[in-house]
């Protein structure tokens, strides 16, 4: 498996994929949607999307986007997407597409976090990300 940057080439493979994620969050499918917003995202450059890929299939994604906290005064690497497909899961992938934005994070000395629900300080900072909690998340989001 590779885990790297999403370029402008893989945008027919990536969409379905970002379609899927939609999906799983509860939102219709959209796919000409969803291909806009990813294509926007790769050619305006304003995001970063780490791809997980085995052999020739991109089978996970983290979509990062870069902002600054008045609360943490200081810049900080937004993530809210993380997703891998089913049949790949528990094998580790979304461990290593978080731990690839963490690798990003201490490169550009800028802190990552996820938004929270409006809990606690409403950070959860990557380091203490647990990808099976983001899951069970768009699980429940399902249905």
């Amino acid at each position: 498996m590779l885990i790297r940057i999403a370029i402008e080439d893989d945008f027919n493979l990536l969409t379905p994929l970002f379609d899927r994620y939609r999906q799983s969050l509860g939102q219709a499918p959209a796919l000409a949607d969803s291909g806009e917003f990813l294509q926007a995202r790769l050619h305006e450059n304003d995001s970063v999307i780490f791809i997980a890929q085995v052999a020739l299939e991109i089978v996970g994604f983290i979509q990062l986007y870069p902002s600054f906290s008045s609360r943490l005064l200081k810049p900080v690497w937004y993530f809210d997407d993380l997703y891998v497909e089913e049949a790949f899961r528990h094998q580790g992938i979304a461990t290593r597409l978080v731990e690839k934005a963490k690798e990003l994070a201490d490169e550009t000395n800028v802190m990552a976090v996820r938004r929270e629900h409006l809990s606690g300080d409403g950070f959860i900072y990557i380091d203490e990300c647990d990808t099976s909690a983001v899951f069970a998340e768009q699980a429940a989001n399902q249905y």
